[in-house]
């Protein structure tokens, strides 16, 4: 499945599921993405390939503009753990965020709620899930998972699990 999003000079951005030759392009553009935490290109490689269906991508011609990565919580199925949603700095600011964890939705029907981790420093992913929150109109919790102090010692801020659901109440996600 591919889906067109919407247009930047004359050019559709198309959002599909990544596959393994993705991968290198994925960590490249996660390295441009700061505070984003660069994980290894094999990382990439191995989420574009066996985690490609909760995955996406957006492609602006053939350009890598965007990638999303999540997966199915082993303890809770029907649950999306959403890693990390990079996005090219010229394509920030557009919804696009939205649209790549919709695109993993319409993949995985069965899927009632997301979860993801954020630092409380870091807005714009804060108010990309609060608009996700919105448009499926369910509630947000939050509280921390990975404490700056205890699993961090003091080198890295506080990771706070957001929890958004339930979703899908009723409605196909495509109607949504």
């Amino acid at each position: 499945m591919t889906i067109e999003v919407y247009s930047k000079n004359n050019n559709a951005i198309k959002i599909t599921s990544p596959s393994k030759k993705d991968g290198y392009e994925v960590s490249n553009l996660v390295a441009r993405c700061p505070p984003l935490d660069l994980n290894s290109t094999y990382h990439y490689l191995i989420q574009s390939h066996y985690f490609n269906k909760t995955c996406s991508i957006a492609f602006d011609n053939k350009k890598v503009v965007a990638f999303a990565s999540g997966f199915i919580n082993p303890s809770k199925n029907n649950s999306l753990f959403i890693w990390q949603v990079a996005i090219d700095e010229n394509y920030r600011s557009k919804g696009l965020g939205v649209e790549l964890i919709q695109f993993i939705l319409k993949q995985n029907k069965y899927v009632n709620s997301i979860e993801t981790t954020v630092t409380k420093n870091n807005t714009a992913s804060r108010r990309m899930f609060q608009k996700i929150s919105e448009k499926y109109k369910t509630s947000v919790s939050e509280l921390i998972l990975f404490d700056k102090e205890k699993e961090f010692s003091n080198a890295h801020e506080s990771e706070i699990l957001i929890k958004i659901g339930p979703i899908n109440q009723g409605e196909k996600v495509e109607d949504i």
